[in-house]
């Protein structure tokens, strides 16, 4: 039987995050994964404005590479919204690199990592965890952390259900065959099911192409496909989990998507990752609840679901639609919001 401080399931963004930011202040834990990294995972890697300052701030010199773009063009059911250039610019990564740079520096600073899965989680009279592990060794731990994705096994534990969230589906494809300009395309359509999204992100080598909905299934993303004259290639997906729907445990914390961290609208999860992370180690290096520490990501997570709810309505569409005149707006409106957690103080 092993005994650590605090076990992290996950070795993604906010597993690898949190794991770095307990070795930084000396906590005793230990990391595990059932991938063998590099691993690919799908999305889109954007690193937005607000993603990469954070993790500059959290993980000093770390490095990676990235594709860095700045133009952006906003599509509105198919049709032409605007083009404008962003401030400062995305990084676009691969994740099947990036994940394993924040792995690698979390080994490179003397990190406990195993290639292991949970198998079974109880709780202990004396308020810590055990965790029974595939490999048949067992971990007892003051903190259980799971940054095991949408499919969280760990949350699974806490609700005593299986929950999985929204299909997302992509492709690579080769460079150019979306069109020929190398920007961000952002298709938003309320004829897909309670409003979706379809987007072309261009990085080096290739580009990924996006698409989800409420209802999402393969044959679906076909469909899009061909609706856009797109070849098929090899499709991938994967579920994104928005819901903060489960019972808080002072013991074991739900962080990045295993959390439901993601942005009500975009999806966008790497950013909600990295905070939550932070403020999961923070909550056990000073002994405060989680739902104390991270409560202003609870409630921006609210915010945005209403957000999200209108923006899909037909007066959100139609206030796009009449923005989209004034580039300049959405220009501003982008800038701000990327250096930003939300437009509202919460």
């Amino acid at each position: 039987m092993k005994k650590v401080d605090v076990l992290i399931v996950g070795a993604g963004p906010a597993g690898s995050t949190c794991a770095n930011l307990l070795l930084q202040k000396k906590v005793s834990c230990m990391l595990i994964d059932y991938a063998t990294f590099p691993r690919d995972k799908i999305c889109g890697g954007a690193l937005s404005v607000k993603s990469w300052r954070l993790l500059d701030s959290l993980l000093p010199g770390i490095t990676y590479d990235y594709y860095g773009l700045r133009r952006l063009h906003l599509l509105i059911d198919g049709h032409e919204g605007c083009q404008f250039e962003a401030e400062q610019e995305l990084r676009i990564v691969r994740r099947h690199d990036f994940d394993h740079t924040l792995l690698k520096y979390y080994l490179s600073h003397g990190g406990d990592f195993h290639k292991d899965s949970p198998k079974a989680i109880s709780e202990l009279a004396d308020g810590s965890i055990q965790v029974e592990l595939t490999s048949g060794e067992t971990v007892v731990c003051r903190y259980l952390v799971g940054a095991d994705g949408s499919n969280s096994f760990v949350r699974r534990y806490l609700t005593g259900r299986r929950d999985h969230g929204i299909l997302a589906m992509e492709q690579y494809v080769e460079k150019g065959t979306y069109d020929d300009r190398n920007d961000l395309v952002a298709d938003l359509c309320r004829k897909y099911d309670k409003g979706g999204y379809f987007y072309r992100f261009p990085n080096r080598d290739f580009e990924v192409i996006g698409y989800g909905d409420m209802s999402t299934t393969p044959d679906r993303f076909r469909e899009v496909l061909r609706q856009r004259n797109l070849p098929e290639g090899k499709l991938r997906g994967a579920y994104i989990y928005l819901s903060n729907d489960y019972p808080l445990n002072k013991h074991i914390l739900l962080i990045g998507d295993a959390g439901g961290f993601a942005n009500r609208l975009t999806c966008e999860g790497i950013y909600d990752a990295f905070k939550t992370a932070s403020n999961a180690a923070t909550a056990i290096v000073e002994n405060r609840p989680f739902s104390e520490v991270n409560s202003k990501v609870f409630a921006k997570m609210k915010k945005e679901t209403a957000f999200a709810n209108f923006f899909f309505s037909a007066t959100g569409f139609a206030l796009l639609r009449v923005m989209c005149h004034f580039p300049s707006i959405i220009k501003w409106l982008f800038d701000t919001k990327m250096k930003r957690e939300s437009f509202i103080k919460i």
